[in-house]
């Protein structure tokens, strides 16, 4: 065999092939090494993994002045906290500034949202801590020389980055990343308008579990709990001018009914109005009148405490779910309308007249659209439709949809999160940092409205729905915001009433479909559920004391709480729709025996039964299959709350035979209610007149019969006078008959029909 190589290359000699003693002398060896070092290597590994059981942090706790001038000194105050289980010492606090102001809201954002331990640039003199125990902690007081920063006369108005750090040793333990707000000579820019909006939901309805329903809004409604603490957020002092709730008012209605007096209380706090007691009923006579004026004084009573107040859809469904089912105008009206099924048990209180759809998450365009045929003024867009340019928008905007344009009230994604950071976890920021973040973000926009010569700013922070907020944090933040020159706290009606804004946005996504959303096919069972239990109702007066509870039940499963339970959720389809199928078989129409018509006219009895709480209004139709029977009309009655009653149908025939009639009940909608049903007419048309004709003719004949008979016997001459005679005696005794054999005929006019035979009475 001839091998070829490349010229000048080295050919090594090719070792002979390693014995197989030997080969597995090595595979032993090397097994023994792996044996004895890969424990050490993962014990190594585990042990430098471990959690420290705690951490040596810092804390902003104040920060004076706010705006920091030429000649100013910036006093900080720290708190140091040793949480681990040795001993702190040797540790110093370090500040640092950097001299460059910051120009764009995600250069902030960044620096604010870093958990690492980088620094400012600029490191100034750092003060020493105390020895502290495991557990301990200090305060150190940390003074800031404007002047020793190097700004120059014209250095910018704005934010710079601003750094706390705690080091031992060289190594930064932690660091608190804020914001220094510097002004030189001269105005600050005009002030942006800030709004604060938090949903107030509760837990999912459950109709299995009415009393976990019960006890889940008692402890939100409690002290700590997060209903409770939203609403100590939206009054607490400072606060109120801009911290406004959009309430679902199934949710105020429940705690208004509710039988826990706690509950009760959070509702009056709400709403402003005291609840009836519970024996007020206003069943007994003048009573109820005198109970209806009072509740209906207290529906539109004044607010309370907490003011600035907007309505969500009852029950408060996902959009997104139903807008995924391509729905009608009148499906999202349905899925939308649970304030109206409420009824008169619940009204608005006075001041509540901002209605808003609230989209779940980042919206996409057919959840929009949906939210346009909504019976509501706006729909909040919590996230998305960011301006494609650091020029500033305001909330209120029109936004372009499938189904056209929609007014809708765009969130700030900085503000939001920035507020949404203030509950009581262990990670939320301290008042100062949480208030020196937002009196940063504030300046930039209003900083950058005034070079896009934009003016009247009014942005929006919106809230998770689970946002559980510290009340007194939350209080303290907006109260430093609302004392900057460069912001002002506003309710969100004002932002709702400003212009709306031109800016460029980004877009949303057509068709985003999340795999929590309540399945299409579920949600077009309860909306084509609740289209014709609403064609039902209308047998009612008001269809709504009659359709409410079920209307409810129906519109319920469709709540964004609802995502948390898919279980739940589907059970609570399932019976929604059989109690709408129990509602709907209360009219109905009493089966009946075939009949018989011998005349021309006549009125034919369908029995309907109403086995309904209300009294209805219904109309029965009858359709023959031949021509041969004419309904002249479709007569409409009021049958009482659980009773029946004949309706006669007037007919007429215009030829004989047998004839199938289709029975059918409608609502005043037009909706059938009852029926089909049939039964069958055995059409005589004529019979009645032949039958009279035959029995006036043997009158007839009877009568000239008579008096041929009379006329023929005449007068004879034999026959004596009365005076002339003696009275005879009627030998057979003055009850006999005629004598001669001849029978006395009666004329009657009958009438033979067979069973169940009808005939008009005239």
């Amino acid at each position: 065999m001839t091998t070829s190589r490349r010229p000048g290359a080295v050919v090594a000699p090719v070792p002979p092939p390693a014995r197989p003693a030997r080969v597995l002398v090595v595979l032993l060896l090397l097994l023994a090494v792996l044996t004895t070092v890969a424990p050490v290597v993962l014990t190594a590994r585990t042990a430098a993994a471990a959690p420290q059981p705690g951490a040596a942090t810092v804390e902003l706790q104040t920060s004076t002045p706010t705006l920091a001038r030429p000649g100013d000194t910036v006093e900080l105050s720290v708190r140091v906290t040793n949480g681990t289980d040795r001993p702190l010492d040797g540790a110093v606090v370090d500040l640092g500034v950097s001299w460059r102001p910051l120009t764009s809201r995600a250069e902030l954002a960044a620096w604010a949202d870093d958990g690492g331990t980088r620094t400012a640039v600029r490191q100034l003199p750092s003060e020493p801590v105390d020895r502290l125990a495991p557990g301990e902690s200090a305060q150190v007081s940390l003074e800031l020389d404007v002047d020793a920063l190097g700004f120059e006369a014209e250095s910018p108005w704005g934010p710079r980055e601003m750094s706390v750090a705690l080091v031992q040793g060289g190594r930064p333990l932690d660091v608190v990343h804020t914001f220094l707000l510097y002004a030189p000579e001269g105005g600050a820019p005009s002030p942006v308008a800030v709004s604060v909006a938090a949903p107030v939901t509760g837990p999912a309805v459950d109709p299995l579990d009415a009393d976990g329903y019960d006890a889940q809004l008692a402890e939100l409604t409690t002290s700590g709990g997060r209903l409770e603490r939203l609403l100590d957020a939206a009054t607490v002092s400072g606060s109120s001018p801009g911290m406004s709730l959009a309430v679902d008012p199934a949710l105020v209605a429940a705690a208004e009914s509710s039988d826990d007096a706690d509950v009760q209380a959070w509702a009056t706090r709400l709403t402003g109005r005291t609840p009836p007691a519970p024996d007020d009923t206003g069943d007994d006579g003048d009573d109820g009148g005198a109970t209806d004026a009072t509740n209906a004084a207290a529906s539109t009573g004044a607010a309370g405490d907490a003011a600035d107040v907007a309505v969500l859809p009852g029950y408060d469904p996902d959009l997104a779910a139903v807008a995924h089912t391509r729905p009608t105008r009148a499906d999202v009206a349905a899925a939308t309308g649970g304030e109206a099924a409420l009824g008169s048990s619940w009204q608005r209180p006075q001041g509540w007249s901002l209605s808003l759809a609230w989209p779940h998450g980042r919206p996409d365009a057919a959840t929009l659209a949906t939210g346009r045929d909504a019976p509501v003024d706006q729909v909040v867009v919590a996230s998305g439709l960011a301006p494609t340019s650091d020029v500033p928008a305001s909330a209120r905007t029109a936004v372009d949809t499938p189904s056209g344009k929609v007014s809708a009230l765009v969130a700030d994604a900085g503000l939001s999160a920035a507020l949404a950071s203030l509950t009581d976890d262990a990670d939320a920021p301290t008042a100062a940092e949480g208030a020196q973040r937002l009196l940063a973000d504030t300046a930039l926009l209003a900083l950058q409205a005034q070079e896009a010569g934009t003016g009247d700013l009014h942005v929006l922070a919106a809230l998770p729905r689970d946002w559980s907020p510290d009340a007194a944090l939350v209080g303290q933040v907006l109260a430093a915001l609302q004392g900057a020159t460069w912001a002002d706290v506003v309710p969100l009606s004002d932002t709702v009433a400003a212009p709306a804004s031109r800016v460029a946005r980004h877009g949303l996504p057509r068709n985003d479909v999340a795999d929590a959303e309540l399945a299409p096919l579920s949600v077009d069972r309860l909306l084509g559920t609740h289209r014709s239990v609403s064609a039902f109702a209308t047998v009612a007066d008001d269809p709504v004391e009659l359709s409410g509870d079920v209307d409810q039940a129906l519109v319920a499963p469709l709540a964004v709480a609802a995502r948390k339970d898919p279980v739940a959720r589907d059970q609570a389809v399932d019976l929604a729709v059989e109690r709408a199928d129990d509602l709907q078989q209360g009219i109905g129409v009493a089966d009946r025996s075939d009949v018989t018509l011998v005349s021309d006219t006549g009125k034919l009895p369908v029995k309907v039964t109403n086995e309904l709480p209300v009294d209805a209004t219904v109309t029965v139709v009858l359709r023959p299959n031949v021509s041969r029977l004419v309904v002249e009309s479709r007569p409409t009655v009021v049958v009482p709350a659980g009773t029946s009653m004949n309706v006669h149908v007037p007919v007429r025939a215009i030829g004989s035979g047998d004839v199938d009639l289709q029975v059918e009940v409608l609502a005043p909608s037009g909706a059938v209610v009852a029926g089909p049903t049939s039964f069958s007419v055995r059409v005589r048309a004529g019979w009645e007149t032949a039958g009279t004709a035959v029995v006036a003719a043997a009158i007839a004949l009877l009568f000239i019969g008579g008096i041929w008979r009379t006329v023929r016997r005449g007068r004879s001459s034999a026959r004596t006078t009365d005076e002339g005679v003696a009275d005879a005696v009627d030998p057979q005794g003055p009850d006999a008959g005629p004598q001669d054999g001849t029978a006395a005929a009666t004329p009657a006019a009958t009438r033979t029909t067979e069973h169940d035979t009808e005939k008009d009475p005239s």
